[in-house]
């Protein structure tokens, strides 16, 4: 059990830091996308306001809001071209581009011109990225083209992405190691006072077993001298109760301390068949409606042993539960045709269910009727072994209400046939 709480604290904590980790690597590179894009279109409007050239360092520095000198401008490299309104190229401005002829340029500005963006970008041959604007003068409808090459701040974000997922997975393996030292050492006074409490239990009803001993005795002694009468007849009631109630916590212990289920290839019909008889007779002599529709020769595999106690649980709690002239049912069947599962449904008549938390109910020691003067026997402990024995099992439980009928739904995967013992 602890085990699964360790694994299940340290993928919760894992998942938390991936979330934390690609939200803060998003919004880095998120900012460092929008200020380059930012400084690309400053710099497009200066060559596009100024005739296609960069203007003074002054005037340069104040938009772009950072210190700037001559030999920072120089790094800048771009083009310009200006066309008349039938598109012809009238002068070009290729000064402060080394790697593109005026061939070249003259062919970007006619690919430019055959769309409709004023703001846009293109990639050359060689893989040289360059982001563009045009203006079209309303005089004469000549148009002014600025080029500038962006391939450093691609580069730039391509290193950033590239730095952030080293970052991301280095952090990852980082928070998972100290995740796994660290939840071991914050689970072990859990798991230290579990051992314990579980050590109490087992103790305390052994212990516990000789005094019920000595009382039932003396009971029987007391009817034999005088008769059996309502005190008697409540003392026995009262016995049965603790002695059920020391017997299932020994059973709930027993389960917890096992790692695994010694598992044999089962007649699972056979079992439920077995225990919804001998539950029959009791529903019946009660007043209650039982009925049965168990298909044959399902086999799983499990502790015979452990699957007959969750097969009694389950059919006693419907059977405690039932309504006075209610219905017990047990349904089995086969699911699936490629993945066989076996569905066990036990279900019985609770009007009162609408008002009831199932996601409680298999906690240890809940019953929904907290008096103590419930006419209902029983500690809540049933249930508790019952989700114990299908979790052990690979198995999966959950509970329904429709139509005044409560649902329990059982679900193991099926084999194909049965071990010989």
């Amino acid at each position: 059990m602890f085990r699964r709480l360790r694994i299940q604290f340290i993928v919760a904590a894992t998942v938390a830091v991936i979330v934390m980790l690609i939200s803060v690597i998003c919004i880095l590179n998120a900012s460092k996308y929008a200020v380059s894009e930012n400084r690309i279109n400053k710099i497009l409007d200066l060559l596009s306001e100024n005739g296609g050239v960069l203007p003074d360092e002054d005037i340069v520095e104040k938009i772009l809001g950072r210190k700037t000198n001559s030999d920072i401008i120089i790094q800048y490299r771009y083009f310009s071209a200006q066309v008349d309104k039938s598109n012809k190229v009238i002068t070009m401005n290729t000064a402060n581009i080394a790697n593109l002829s005026d061939t070249d340029v003259v062919f970007y500005v006619k690919k430019i011109l055959l769309g409709s963006k004023t703001y846009g970008s293109f990639t050359t041959t060689e893989g040289q990225k360059f982001a563009y604007k045009f203006n079209i003068d309303e005089v004469d409808e000549s148009k002014l083209i600025v080029a500038l090459d962006t391939t450093r701040y691609s580069e730039d974000r391509a290193d950033l992405i590239e730095t952030s997922v080293f970052i991301f997975f280095s952090n990852l393996v980082f928070f998972i190691i100290i995740f796994v030292i660290f939840s071991g050492k914050v689970m072990m006074p859990f798991m230290e006072n579990y051992r314990n409490q579980r050590a109490f239990i087992t103790n305390a009803s052994h212990e516990l077993k000789t005094p019920i001993a000595i009382i039932s005795a003396n009971n029987e002694l007391c009817e034999m001298l005088g008769g059996e009468n309502e005190w008697t007849q409540s003392t026995k009631e009262q016995i049965q109760r603790l002695t059920e109630l020391i017997n299932r916590l020994v059973v709930l212990a027993r389960f917890e301390e096992q790692t695994s289920v010694a598992a044999i290839n089962i007649n699972f019909s056979g079992i439920v068949e077995k225990s919804s008889k001998s539950f029959k007779s009791i529903a019946i002599k009660g007043g209650k409606n039982f009925e049965s529709d168990i298909q044959k020769d399902i086999c799983i595999s499990g502790d015979e042993n452990a699957i007959y106690e969750l097969i009694n649980i389950l059919i006693d709690n419907a059977n405690k539960y039932c309504d006075e002239g209610g219905t017990i049912g047990v349904k089995l069947s086969q699911q699936g045709i490629t993945f066989k599962k076996a569905k066990l449904v036990i279900y019985n008549t609770y009007k009162e269910g609408r008002k009831v938390d199932y996601s409680k109910f298999f906690e240890r020691f809940y019953r929904e009727d907290k008096s103590h003067n419930s006419s209902i026997s029983g500690y809540g402990v049933g249930l508790s072994i019952a989700r114990n024995i299908i979790n052990r099992h690979k198995g999966k439980i959950h509970i329904t209400y429709k139509n005044d009928m409560i649902y329990f739904n059982i679900y193991f995967n099926m084999v194909s046939n049965i071990e010989e013992k």
